[in-house]
């Protein structure tokens, strides 16, 4: 049987906005991590935030609260090796 694993994922332009947000959210004890950027979003070196689907919602009003740009928000869905990436930010 293949492992199923989901998650959602902010990409940010800066490794400083990666690492205030993962600050921001970890002192509200979100369930969240950083981690390099998959290629399947971007070919550049970059951070982006892991986050646990039912903190996603909460994470995205806390980074809007508090201004916090970012490039992107993902739904990351892996089956086995295979690795589906969804556009959901908006």
């Amino acid at each position: 049987m293949k492992k199923i694993e989901e998650f959602n994922l902010i990409s940010f332009e800066s490794t400083h906005m990666a690492i205030k947000s993962e600050k921001l959210l970890k002192e509200e004890e979100l369930d969240i991590r950083i981690i390099p950027v998959p290629r399947e979003i971007t070919s550049s070196c970059g951070l982006s935030l892991r986050i646990n689907p039912i903190d996603y919602k909460r994470s995205r009003e806390i980074l809007d609260g508090n201004k916090i740009e970012f490039s992107g928000c993902y739904l990351i869905k892996k089956i086995g090796l295979k690795k589906e990436v969804l556009d959901i930010a908006n």
